[in-house]
C-alpha cells in the first residue's frame, strides 16, 4: 500500500502575491564558463575535471558529454528530483545563445544597442542593489568578461522594451506610497523537520534529542523527508508566508531553539519541526537605487503592455538565416524551428499571416525576461 504525503509536504495556494523588485534577471549560462575552443578546450583553464582513484575525467570528456545530457536535477519544494530534458542541454543552450544573437541585432536596428558605458553603469547599479553580485557569480564559475555580457543582453532586453516609455520620479514616488507591501522584505524562518512515515522509529527518534544528540544529527538518521541526510533535516521553505498554513500556527508558538511536539500528519506520518532562527519582516530601504529599480519595472511593465517581445523574437526566429555547423545539433534544430513555424501557422487569425502565436517550448525565450 502507498503512502500518502502530508499537509506539511504542500505549498500553500493562497498565498499572496508579492511584488518582485528586483528587475534583473540574468541568463546565466554554464556554456562558455570555460575556453572558447572545441570539445578538446579546457574547463575553467584546466585541461583535467577530475581525478578518479587516480584515473583522470578530461576536459574533453567533460565537454563532450554535457551537451548531449538528458537528465538534470531541479529543486522542488520536497527536495532534489532528477527530471528529464526537453531535447538536450546542448540543443538549449544553441537556443539561448542564438536567442542572445537576435536580441542584440534587434536591440541595434532600433537604435537601442547597449554601450560601454551602459554595461559599466549596470555593473554599478547591481553592486548597489547586491554588494555580492560580482563575488557571487565568480563563484558561480564566471569571470568579469562573461558577467558583462550577460548584462549588455539584459540591458538590450529592457532598453527595447522601455523604448519610447517615461516614467517621472512623481511617478515612481507614487507607487511607492501606494504599493507599501511591495516593499517589505518577508518575516523568515530556519526550520528542520523529522518525518516519520512509520512511528515505530518515534521511541528512538525521542530518545536521541533527550540523550544530547543534535535536532539535525537526529533528523539525518531517521528523518524519511527528501535529502534529510544531507541537509540534517532543513525544511525547505524559509518564507514565512509560504509556509503551509497549520505550519505558520506551529512556528507562531516557537523560540529559536525549540522544537514542536510530535504532529499527525495523515493516517501514518508523524512530523516534528525545531525552529532554529527566525528574522522578523522589514521595511525596505527606500533610496536610489531602489528608486530607480522602481522605475524599470513601471517602464517594462508599460512597454511589456504595448510589446510581446517574446513573440517579435519568435517572429525573428521564423526567419532568421541559421546555419548549425555542429552535426548532431542541424537535425534537432531543425525540427524545432519546424514545430515553431506549425505552430504559428495553426495559431494565426483567420485571413492574416502567419506570427500571432505564442512561441512554443521549441523556441527561445527571451534573455532576461521572465518566462
Amino acid at each position: 500500500m502507498g503512502r500518502s504525503r502530508g499537509r506539511f509536504w504542500r505549498t500553500p495556494t493562497n498565498v499572496k502575491t508579492r511584488i518582485i523588485l528586483p528587475i534583473l534577471s540574468l541568463s546565466l549560462l554554464a556554456i562558455g564558463c570555460g575556453s572558447k575552443g572545441g570539445s578538446t578546450a579546457s574547463v575553467g583553464g584546466t585541461d583535467t575535471v577530475a581525478i578518479v582513484n587516480n584515473e583522470p575525467i578530461t576536459a574533453a570528456e567533460f565537454n563532450e558529454y554535457l551537451p548531449r545530457k538528458s537528465t538534470v536535477q531541479v529543486i522542488t519544494p520536497q527536495g532534489a528530483t532528477e527530471v528529464k530534458v526537453a531535447g538536450s542541454l546542448g540543443i538549449q543552450a544553441l537556443r539561448d545563445l542564438v536567442n542572445k544573437k537576435l536580441l542584440l541585432q534587434l536591440a541595434k536596428d532600433e537604435g537601442v544597442s547597449p554601450t560601454q558605458a551602459d554595461i559599466e553603469a549596470e555593473l554599478k547599479f547591481q553592486t548597489a542593489r547586491d554588494p555580492n553580485f560580482t563575488r557571487r557569480l565568480t563563484n558561480a564559475g564566471l569571470n568579469l568578461e562573461q558577467i558583462k555580457g550577460d548584462l549588455q543582453v539584459a540591458i538590450a532586453s529592457r532598453k527595447v522594451i522601455s523604448k519610447g516609455i517615461v516614467v517621472t520620479p512623481t511617478e515612481v514616488d507614487e507607487y511607492i506610497k501606494n504599493n507599501p507591501k511591495a516593499f517589505v522584505t518577508p518575516a523568515r524562518v530556519e526550520l528542520a523537520w523529522i518525518l516519520l512515515m512509520d512511528k515505530k522509529n518515534k521511541a528512538a527518534v525521542d530518545q536521541d534529542l533527550k540523550g544530547g544528540s543534535s535536532f539535525g544529527q537526529v533528523a539525518a538518521r531517521y528523518s524519511e523527508a527528501p535529502n534529510a541526510r544531507t541537509t540534517l533535516g532543513a525544511y525547505p521553505e524559509q518564507v514565512v508566508d509560504r509556509l503551509p498554513a497549520q505550519l505558520q500556527k506551529i512556528v507562531a508558538n516557537l523560540k529559536p531553539g525549540s522544537s514542536s511536539e510530535w504532529i499527525s500528519d495523515g493516517p501514518q506520518n508523524l512530523v516534528k519541526f525545531y525552529l532554529q532562527s527566525s528574522t522578523p519582516e522589514s521595511k525596505m530601504k527606500i533610496d536610489d537605487t531602489m528608486k530607480e529599480s522602481v522605475k524599470r519595472l513601471l517602464e517594462e511593465q508599460r512597454g511589456g503592455q504595448a510589446r510581446d517581445l517574446n513573440k517579435t523574437l519568435s517572429d525573428s526566429l521564423r526567419t532568421a538565416q541559421i546555419d548549425v555547423k555542429l552535426g548532431w545539433l542541424k537535425d534537432s534544430w531543425k525540427q524545432a524551428i519546424d514545430n515553431l513555424k506549425a505552430s504559428a501557422e495553426r495559431n494565426a487569425p483567420a485571413g492574416g499571416a502567419p506570427g500571432g502565436a505564442p512561441a512554443p517550448e521549441a523556441a527561445p525565450s527571451v534573455p532576461g525576461q521572465p518566462k
